[in-house]
């Protein structure tokens, strides 16, 4: 079996340092498996299909089954071609830290389930003759504001958090940014996420941390938010700039990628 063929034969969607595993939220909590893809050459058109025909035909299932509780399918905008790490994210949220992948036996059911006609067999060969798998990182989501819309845009914003200031970012962002995407929110309909990379995890790699900025629309994400208005309506006695400031001493930035979100499931 490939290391790919592992992910339930399909994309089954997919503690970073001491500081912020020790800032651990109580009550539930909310997972992700992001699985990266690239499509071959050649190939878009087969594989637009494909995720038409079968792989979110099979998410939908496992959605309204609550196996999962969100998949979203994701496509590169910025950058995009070779360029770009991922031409697809497929992401299934957990309410829960996620279980193992399905066996050959139940994706097989849910692809009968789902009116998939192929063997699981099958389906694997021709996702992996259209595609090929990049990575998979599993997220721990620390704060969740607004719903994403199908057909809304993400600005996906890596960040690498410096050695023990993990429970320091986290205060930050739920104590600082929250409140204005929370705003934000209800007045321009963008949503937001923070989380931290629960795997894989190591000091080499480029980025432990994200925060998500969720547009309803190309147009919204092109116009942006006015976030110093809304900063002084949710924090009135608290000086932007700083907080900012204080921000970018304690992380640095590598990456801002943004995508499509061209399939949003939910039960």
């Amino acid at each position: 079996m490939t290391k790919f063929a592992r992910f339930s034969g399909v994309f089954t969607l997919g503690i970073f340092c001491c500081s912020l595993a020790s800032s651990q939220p109580q009550g539930p909590q909310f997972f992700a498996r992001d699985t990266c893809v690239k499509v071959r050459e050649g190939k878009a058109q087969e594989f637009t299909a494909f995720l038409r025909d079968v792989t979110v035909k099979l998410a939908r299932v496992r959605v309204d089954a609550g196996t999962i509780a969100t998949y979203t399918v994701a496509q590169a905008v910025a950058p995009v071609g070779r360029a770009a790490r991922c031409d697809y994210h497929f992401v299934a949220g957990y309410n829960g830290f996620p279980p193992e992948a399905p066996s050959a036996e139940q994706t097989a059911a849910d692809m009968k389930k789902a009116g998939i006609s192929m063997s699981r067999e099958a389906m694997v060969s021709k996702r992996d003759e259209l595609s090929y798998l990049v990575g998979v990182d599993t997220w721990n989501y620390r704060e969740r504001v607004g719903t994403p819309q199908k057909g809304g845009y993400a600005r996906i914003n890596y960040d690498k958090i410096h050695p023990g200031m993990g429970a320091e970012w986290l205060a930050l962002e739920s104590n600082g940014w929250k409140q204005l995407a929370e705003a934000a929110s209800k007045e321009h309909g963008t949503a937001w996420r923070v989380a931290s990379l629960a795997m894989p995890a190591g000091a080499s790699l480029p980025y432990n941390a994200m925060t998500v900025d969720i547009f309803p629309s190309w147009a919204a994400l092109g116009r942006g938010l006015p976030t110093r208005a809304l900063w002084n309506k949710v924090h009135p006695n608290t000086d932007m700039s700083a907080h900012l400031s204080r921000l970018s001493t304690i992380r640095d930035r590598p990456r801002v990628d943004t995508v499509r979100l061209i399939e949003v499931l939910t039960k």
